[in-house]
């Protein structure tokens, strides 16, 4: 189960690929979510797309939702 549940998350990289390890901005405070650097003060590790992160994750500058942000 675990198995079909990862292939489908790689299909969907595949669907979206323009969201595939991009940059995402706040529009709030101008942040930059960088998915090669991560959040090291959130404990977000380096290589953690932005799409996977949960949705109630906050800016770590403003508190702004992740609804917030735009793709560089």
């Amino acid at each position: 189960m675990i198995i079909l549940s990862l292939h489908a998350i790689l299909l969907q990289f595949k669907k979206y690929p323009e969201v595939y390890m991009e940059k995402f901005t706040c529009t709030i405070c101008g942040h930059v979510y960088n998915p090669e650097r991560g959040e090291p003060l959130q404990n977000i590790p380096s290589g953690k797309d932005f799409i996977t992160l949960p949705e109630n994750w906050l800016c770590p500058v403003c508190n702004a939702s992740k609804n917030d942000f735009t793709k560089e």
